[in-house]
C-alpha cells in the first residue's frame, strides 16, 4: 500500500471484448492502400521522352584548363586564394609561365559587374588565356 497510496490499478476496468476489431480494420486499410498504389495505374511508366541531340557534340567539345570564380566585382577565387584583380593579374601569369597558354572558364554570378567581366576578361586575354564565360545562379547551384 505504501508503494502505490491510491490503488488505481483496482479501479480499472477490463478491455471490451470487441477491441480485435479494429486490428483486422488497420490491416484490411493497409492492404487496401497497398492494393491501389502499387498497381500499374499509378506506377505506368509514362510517356517516353526524347531528349534532341546535336550531331557531332562530344567532338565539337572543349575543355578548360583553369577555373575561376569571379564573385562580386573584385573578390576572385582561383587555385584556393582569393585575389583582387592585380594579384589575380600576377598569379595567373605565373600559372600561365608553369603550364603555358590554355583555356579559362570564368564562372560568374549576379553580383559581377558588366565592367568587372571586361576588366577580368582583358586581364586573362593578356597573360594569353582563351576566357569561357559561364553566368551561375545567385545561390552558387554546385
Amino acid at each position: 500500500m505504501i508503494t502505490q497510496p491510491l490503488d488505481l490499478a483496482a479501479h480499472l476496468r477490463p478491455p471490451p471484448r470487441s477491441f480485435d476489431v479494429f486490428f483486422f480494420v488497420n490491416v484490411a486499410v493497409l492492404g487496401l492502400f497497398l492494393t491501389l498504389f502499387t498497381s500499374k495505374f499509378v506506377l505506368g511508366p509514362g510517356l517516353p521522352i526524347s531528349v534532341p541531340q546535336m550531331a557531332g557534340a562530344a567532338a565539337t567539345a572543349q575543355t578548360t584548363g583553369l577555373v575561376v570564380n569571379l564573385q562580386r566585382d573584385n573578390l576572385i577565387l582561383f587555385e584556393g586564394g582569393r585575389y583582387s584583380i592585380e594579384g589575380f593579374q600576377q598569379r595567373l601569369a605565373e600559372v600561365v609561365k608553369e603550364r603555358g597558354p590554355t583555356r579559362l572558364l570564368l564562372r560568374a554570378d549576379r553580383q559581377t559587374s558588366a565592367q568587372a567581366l571586361i576588366t577580368f576578361t582583358a586581364v586573362a586575354t593578356a597573360a594569353g588565356c582563351e576566357v569561357q564565360i559561364a553566368a551561375e545562379a545567385p545561390g552558387g547551384g554546385r
